[in-house]
């Protein structure tokens, strides 16, 4: 008789998980909480290394709609002017 309470218990959580995720497909809520925690964990990431993730996903069309054929390349001694700067040519 074990075997079957393990069974029975083995059955109940298979349901219950698969009820709880049917709940949270529906759930507008949790695709919002997805949204704000991968977009909070992208911004963390360096323009390089969240295209290199990007690609290595296999998207790398979307790369291509925002850079077009040309994604930014990483130069050396590159400097950005601070606020109140200009460049004299």
């Amino acid at each position: 008789m074990p075997q079957n309470i393990d069974s029975n218990f083995d059955a109940l959580v298979v349901v219950y998980a698969d009820t709880e995720v049917e709940r949270m497909q529906n759930c507008n809520m949790l695709r919002e909480f997805a949204y704000e925690t991968l977009v909070a964990q992208y911004e963390k990431m360096t323009e390089k290394e969240l295209i290199e993730y990007v690609a290595d996903e296999g998207d790398e069309d979307i790369i291509e709609q925002i850079y077009g054929n040309y994604p930014p390349q990483e130069t050396e001694g590159d400097y950005t002017l601070k606020r109140g700067e200009s460049i004299v040519i």
